[in-house]
C-alpha cells in the first residue's frame, strides 16, 4: 500500500505546468522562528480552477503556509508565485483568504460588516453577497458579537465568498462549527467551485466532510511535504482520501 501511494506522490510532483495554469507554485519554500523550522523544503503546484485540500496534523505548517501563501509572511528561503507574481499587498487583492480563529469586529452588526466589507474589496459583489447570505443562512440583523461561533464562521466564509477573487485560500472553515453549519459551508464551496473558475486551497481536519470535493491533496507534516495526491487516481484504486492520509500519517 505504501509502495502504491509513494508511486502517486511521485508522479504529481514531476507533473508541471505552465505558469499561466498555475494559481500557486511554490519551491523550495522554508520557514524558520527563533531557530525552529516550521516549514522545510516545501515544493508543490496548483493548477487554476482546482479545489486542493491541505491536510495535515495539528502543528505541521499550514497556517504559516497559508500566511506565506498572501503575502502576509515572507519565507526564510525558496521561491512562491501566486497567481503568476510574488505573493505582496499587490496580490491580496486577487484572493480572498479566510485566516484560523479570525475575528470580525464584534461591535458592527453583519449588515453593516458586509457594508464596510464592500467598501473596502474592489471586487466585491452584491448579488453574491445575497446569494451567500440566503445559501449560509446568515442573519444579517444581528450584532457579530452575540453571533455562535457557527454563525460567525458562515459570516467569514460570506465575506470571503462575496468577492470575484479567483484564488481562495480557508484555513480551517470548520473549526468550532456545528454539523448542520459544517453541511451548509460545505454545500456553498461545492457550489461556488462547479463553474470552475476559481481556485480553492482549503486546510481542514474535517477530511470526511470535504475529501468529495477535493480534486488533490497535499499532504503535509513536519514542514515538510509528505505527498501530492490526484483525488481520482485514489479512488480509481479503491482509496479514500481518508485512507490515504492514515496510510501516510500511521
Amino acid at each position: 500500500m505504501k509502495q502504491m501511494l509513494n508511486s502517486y506522490a511521485d508522479a504529481a510532483h514531476t507533473l508541471s505546468a505552465d505558469s499561466a495554469q498555475l494559481a500557486v507554485r511554490c519551491r523550495e519554500v522554508s520557514m524558520s522562528f527563533k531557530k525552529k523550522n516550521v516549514l522545510h523544503g516545501v515544493s508543490f503546484e496548483i493548477k487554476r480552477g482546482s479545489i486542493v485540500g491541505l491536510l495535515g496534523p495539528n502543528g505541521a505548517g499550514k497556517s504559516t503556509l497559508m500566511r506565506i501563501l498572501t503575502g502576509l509572511m515572507e519565507p526564510s528561503a525558496g521561491s512562491v508565485e501566486v497567481l503568476g507574481s510574488k505573493p505582496s499587498v499587490d496580490t491580496l487583492r486577487d484572493l480572498s483568504f479566510l485566516p484560523d480563529r479570525g475575528q470580525l469586529p464584534n461591535w458592527l452588526t453583519a449588515e453593516q460588516w458586509l457594508g464596510y466589507a464592500s467598501g473596502i474589496y474592489p471586487d466585491w459583489d452584491r448579488s453574491l453577497e445575497n446569494q451567500w447570505v440566503r445559501k449560509l443562512e446568515v442573519d444579517v440583523s444581528l450584532r457579530i458579537a452575540t453571533l455562535s461561533r457557527g454563525q460567525e464562521a458562515r459570516l467569514q466564509l460570506l465575506t470571503c465568498l462575496s468577492r470575484r477573487a479567483p484564488l481562495v485560500i480557508l484555513d480551517e472553515p470548520f473549526t468550532g462549527v456545528d454539523l448542520l453549519s459544517r453541511e451548509n459551508i460545505s454545500s456553498a464551496i461545492a457550489d461556488e467551485a462547479a463553474a470552475g473558475d476559481r481556485t480553492f486551497l482549503i486546510a481542514t481536519h474535517d477530511i470526511r466532510e470535504m475529501e468529495s470535493l477535493f480534486d488533490r491533496i497535499l499532504l503535509i507534516g513536519d514542514g515538510t511535504i509528505k505527498g501530492v495526491y490526484d483525488t481520482e487516481a485514489l479512488r480509481a484504486q479503491g482509496q479514500s482520501v481518508e485512507s490515504c492520509y492514515r496510510e501516510v500519517f500511521a
